[in-house]
Formats: C-alpha cells, sequence, structure tokens
C-alpha cells in the first residue's frame, strides 16, 4: 500500500485545514491547494450515491408486506 493509495481512501482533512490556515495568511500557494482540495470534497460529496425508493404504500389493517430480493449481476441485471 503506497501513500497514494491512503490518501485516495481517506481525504486529508488535516492537509485542507493547514492550507486554508497558510492561504489567509498570505500564501497563494497555499490558498489554491486549499481551493483545489476543497473543489475536490464538494465534487465527491456531490456525486454520492443516493438511496433510491422503489414502491410506496400504506397497509390497511390485517395486509402483509412480502420482501424479495433477487439477484443481481456485476452489471446490475436481474439473473
Amino acid at each position: 500500500m503506497s501513500v497514494l493509495d491512503g490518501m485516495r481512501k481517506r481525504p486529508p482533512g488535516r492537509l485542507i485545514r493547514s492550507a486554508w490556515r497558510r492561504g489567509r495568511l498570505g500564501s497563494g500557494s497555499w490558498m489554491a491547494l486549499a481551493i483545489v482540495g476543497t473543489g475536490f470534497r464538494l465534487l465527491k460529496y456531490l456525486s454520492r450515491r443516493r438511496a433510491e425508493v422503489a414502491h410506496t404504500t400504506e397497509l390497511k389493517p390485517g395486509e402483509s408486506l412480502r420482501i424479495r430480493h433477487l439477484l443481481e449481476d456485476q452489471r446490475g441485471r436481474q439473473v
């Protein structure tokens, strides 16, 4: 496992915080690094998967619900 693999798995928050602090003190290169790092974090947040509601209905007293799971391959097609 290389250093870059570790950086991809967890966001380098400490580096971004430090870049913002040093950038506010007047360093243009640190400010640029802070902006780019925050931009990547924002893109990661906006591109995350969201839960999808497949079906909604209200059950009346006495009614039951059966939940089944259909097998899928890696591409999401039913097997």
